[in-house]
């Protein structure tokens, strides 16, 4: 898909220099504003019969089929945790979540091409390893500063940071506390039916504190089901300003868990 919209852009599509700035059609050319830029084009466009049913067309039916799906597989994970996510402001997380369920989709190993899925690409080791490596932004890793080892009990309903010491955290200027919170969906790749979602209570800590112990996040577990159960850490910073704490910007979340034992 990326391919074929390279080549697209560089046949048909250019960028208009020079101080006269257009918009609209003219002689066979559509000129219009795009990120701030004017860019020139062919008019006209591919031929949509053509592309639903010409034998020349296929992998392009392929692609788009198993693009749409990915695009569907996105919003339906970020509404599972639009309350962590959306707060963050992450630009483009659409596009970069939809990339990473692609990725995913690739690596099924039961469907041919045009119809794979996420879900199937998830049984494997390498699906699960590029949930967990997954970053949800881009100019920084939740590592940087957040570095421990967690561990996730299902079964329990728990989170454990092994040897967690709030001093270490590397924190934005100003900040004072560190709240931490564990949200868990089962989600249902297949159906895509409203996800079973469970939190752990609000733990506030504050920065000053040297202490390093086992910190546990604890939830209530629903009874095992077909769904897909993935666990995030969220990660907010505040500043206490007149008694009252308001939150920061240098927080985030991680995919910390997915449980491959709930599949099928």
């Amino acid at each position: 898909m990326k391919l074929w919209v390279t080549i697209y852009n560089e046949l048909f599509m250019g960028k208009l220099k020079g101080i006269i700035q257009l918009t609209g059609k003219f002689d066979g050319l559509s000129f219009y504003e795009m990120n701030g830029k004017i860019v020139v084009r062919k008019t006209g466009g591919f031929d949509g019969d053509k592309i639903k049913n010409n034998a020349n067309y296929a992998r392009v039916r392929e692609n788009s089929s198993e693009f749409a799906h990915c695009a569907k597989v996105g919003k339906y994970f970020r509404s599972a945790f639009s309350s962590c996510l959306m707060p963050l402001r992450i630009p483009y997380v659409h596009n970069h979540i939809v990339s990473l369920f692609q990725g995913i989709l690739k690596l099924d190993e039961i469907q041919k091409r045009g119809n794979r899925t996420v879900r199937n690409g998830m049984l494997t080791s390498e699906g699960k390893k590029a949930l967990l490596a997954f970053e949800f932004d881009k100019t920084q890793k939740f590592s940087r500063y957040f570095p421990f080892k967690m561990e996730v009990d299902f079964t329990a309903g728990s989170l454990k940071v092994l040897d967690f010491c709030a001093s270490t955290l590397i924190a934005p200027k100003g900040a004072d506390q560190v709240q931490l919170q564990l949200h868990v969906a089962k989600l249902d790749f297949e159906h895509f039916r409203t996800p079973i979602t469970q939190t752990s209570s609000m733990t506030l800590i504050n920065l000053n504190d040297a202490t390093t112990y086992d910190l546990v996040l604890s939830y209530t577990p629903t009874l095992e089901d077909s769904n897909i159960p993935i666990a995030v850490l969220e990660v907010v910073f505040f500043q206490k300003v007149n008694g009252s704490f308001v939150p920061l910007k240098g927080g985030g979340m991680k995919i910390v868990w997915i449980d491959n034992n709930s599949f099928y």
